[in-house]
């Protein structure tokens, strides 16, 4: 905000859940109060059941940052799903289109008992590298790497990008470990504060629970404390787990990415070094 503020920037969202609307709190969507500040986009742009895919997402995101460009204004890309982001600023590869039949196979097995754990596991068999980037959890990217290989006879890691990144100033913010651990905590515990269960409560009243939005971290936690198949405390406990494990698996991602500007959030002059790269 305080950079868009200094700068005549618009911030543009390239987080995979802030794009659903209503999934506010586990999200950690920016208020209608902040958004009104500074301009934002691809907030609040679909509903649980329909998916956005990264393809469609870096045609919007594109889109929108063409608009600010055109306005005189500069387009700061904020979030951490960094596919997303690749998408926008290098394109996608070209890779087999979804065969849904194929694709509802592999639910199936998904939805057996310890069955994501199974796919994973055999993820990590044919496509090593995806098995290490993609996590259990993630069973829609699980899912479409095993798409692909079916398809394709090649792991979907094998598939180069098309382009060469658009011009773009990459800044990543770390702290250490410790000082990291606690601020995760105090978020996952903010959230459940603010009304998480409630909120995921509401949700699953109007969509589907195996809607994409409900794996998600936090949000799965909570429909299981709804379902009553979780307690409170154990959600909160496995919120935070899976919180870490994800900025771990951000910090990996990051580290491989080219031209990446890093910064120290805690150091003071953070700010000033933002503005001395821009």
């Amino acid at each position: 905000m305080r950079l868009a503020e200094a700068v005549g920037g618009e911030i543009v969202n390239y987080d995979s859940v802030q794009v659903y609307r209503g999934f506010d709190i586990g999200s950690a969507k920016p208020s209608a109060e902040v958004r009104a500040k500074v301009p934002h986009h691809l907030f609040d742009i679909v509903d649980a059941d329909e998916e956005l895919n990264a393809a469609a997402f870096a045609r919007l995101a594109r889109a929108a940052c063409d608009d600010i460009a055109a306005r005189g204004r500069r387009a700061i890309l904020v979030g951490g799903t960094f596919f997303y982001l690749r998408a926008l600023l290098g394109g996608l590869p070209e890779m087999p289109g979804r065969d849904e039949r194929l694709r509802a196979r592999i639910r199936a097995v998904a939805e057996r008992p310890r069955g994501a754990a199974r796919l994973h596991r055999w993820l990590s068999k044919i496509d090593p590298q995806s098995g290490r980037r993609i996590a259990a959890a993630d069973r829609h990217r699980v899912e479409r790497a095993l798409d692909v290989w079916l398809l394709s006879g090649r792991p979907i890691s094998s598939f180069e990008r098309v382009a060469e990144e658009t011009p773009n100033i990459k800044i990543a913010l770390t702290l250490p470990r410790e000082p990291l651990r606690e601020a995760l905590d105090r978020r996952v515990d903010a959230m459940y504060a603010a009304g998480l269960v409630d909120e995921t409560r509401r949700l699953l009243a109007s969509y589907p629970a195996n809607a994409r939005p409900f794996g998600t971290i936090g949000y799965r936690e909570a429909a299981a404390v709804v379902a009553g198949v979780m307690a409170l405390d154990g959600a909160i406990a496995e919120t935070k787990r899976r919180t870490r494990a994800y900025a771990k698996r951000q910090m990996t991602w990051l580290r491989a990415e080219r031209n990446v500007h890093w910064l120290d959030a805690g150091a003071p002059g953070t700010f000033t070094a933002v503005m001395e790269l821009i």
